[in-house]
């Protein structure tokens, strides 16, 4: 019997042995299983125009007939068809908490009265044209997706006068026969009913800007960030967990060198991104880093200073797909040949976040609107993350 339950001991023993290792993983796997996910998204609705013409005018009669081809091309882009197409991305989506850029407000007067300062002598527009904000959040709510602003943040506004049918025989002053004004807006927002909360919205614009001269006229163009203090509340099987979530839209024109600074002022002393929280930081930063095609025939050089500065610097890790851009103008009534050449919309994280999985929305050119509209110039990123602690 001494020898029967001797052997019976070290049987118990040897299993003990074996079952410790698997009861080891099992522990960890679980400590994984239970770690907080979250889905993001960034996406750019474009402006519905390229303001280039505007922009690089010589003298007002010139700025004036490219004010009319911008607001011809803001009708033509047809926001309010792209919206749909915009929401359904957002809808299938579900992001727990979402970025977007180039929430453009425009805005007309008619007749003109040569526009409002500085460009201009008279009052302000102040006819609703297009609110993509609003037009936006109706398209949402019919899919039952239903999400809050918890921030929107002004950057550039300008009003011109506007020679829309090309006339100078036409309206006012070199044929003007409106204003139209442009506010451009970022926004977070987050899912209704959802498992993250946000709150302590913070935003600011970056004091390095892109200073153009319209018609003889200096016009400094405001860019910005924003930011949200979010948490994930923990349950019987997930634990909680915080982090600061900030979208941006660094300077599209101009030289490289500009956005480059702006990207180094979110790490900057009272930058967003010089904390030691969790950060899911995202938006367009119109550059890449050497996976994203930056190089010749793709992006002008030095564009990968922004890109290399949050990376190298401020030690963030890009957590989403990649190749986001570019359609031609989307009012065009054929994409054509097109390619997703290069990326310029990003998803990234410090520390302690994992990507679980990432992908790019509006990529097929035949999800269209009537007309042959796409949802916007370039694509949208959605990443899912796993926080830490």
């Amino acid at each position: 019997m001494r020898s029967r339950a001797l052997i019976l001991s070290l049987l118990a023993l040897a299993m003990a042995a074996l079952l410790a290792p698997a009861a080891g993983a099992a522990a960890k796997g679980k400590g994984k299983k239970n770690a907080p996910k979250v889905t993001v998204m960034t996406r750019n609705l474009y402006l519905g125009a390229d303001l280039s013409p505007a922009i690089n005018a010589p003298g007002l009669p010139e700025a004036f007939d490219a004010a009319g081809e911008i607001v011809n091309d803001v009708d033509a882009s047809d926001f309010p068809v792209r919206a749909k197409l915009l929401a359904a991305e957002i809808a299938k989506a579900k992001p727990d908490l979402l970025g977007l850029q180039e929430v453009a407000l425009w805005k007309d007067q008619t007749p003109s009265d040569l526009g409002a300062p500085p460009l201009g002598v008279g009052t302000p527009a102040d006819h609703l044209r297009y609110d993509f904000l609003k037009l936006l959040q109706k398209e949402l709510k019919k899919r039952d997706a239903r999400y809050e602003v918890v921030s929107l943040q002004q950057e550039f506004s300008a009003e011109l006068p506007a020679d829309t049918d090309g006339s100078d025989a036409t309206g006012g002053l070199f044929g003007a026969d409106m204003d139209g004004s442009l506010t451009m807006r970022d926004a977070i927002l987050v899912r209704k009913g959802g498992k993250v909360r946000a709150s302590k919205p913070d935003s600011g614009n970056f004091e390095t800007r892109y200073e153009p001269t319209v018609g003889g006229i200096l016009i400094p163009v405001d860019r910005g960030w924003e930011s949200v203090e979010a948490k994930v509340k923990g349950g019987k099987r997930t634990r909680g967990a915080k982090f600061r979530f900030v979208n941006t839209h660094l300077e599209a024109f101009g030289e490289p060198a500009i956005r480059e600074a702006q990207a180094r002022e979110l790490f900057a002393q009272g930058g967003p991104l010089n904390t030691k929280k969790q950060v899911v930081f995202l938006g367009d930063i119109n550059s890449g880093g050497p996976k994203d095609k930056v190089g010749t025939g793709f992006t002008t050089p030095g564009d990968e200073g922004a890109y290399n500065a949050l990376v190298d610097d401020a030690g963030l890790f890009n957590l989403g797909a990649r190749q986001t851009c570019c359609y031609p103008d989307v009012f065009e009534p054929v994409i054509g040949d097109y390619r997703f050449d290069h990326t310029v919309d990003h998803v990234m994280a410090k520390p302690k976040v994992k990507q679980l999985d990432a992908y790019v929305t509006g990529g097929d050119p035949s999800v269209t609107g009537p007309g042959g509209v796409v949802a916007s110039d370039h694509g949208g990123v959605v990443s899912k993350l796993r926080l830490g602690k």
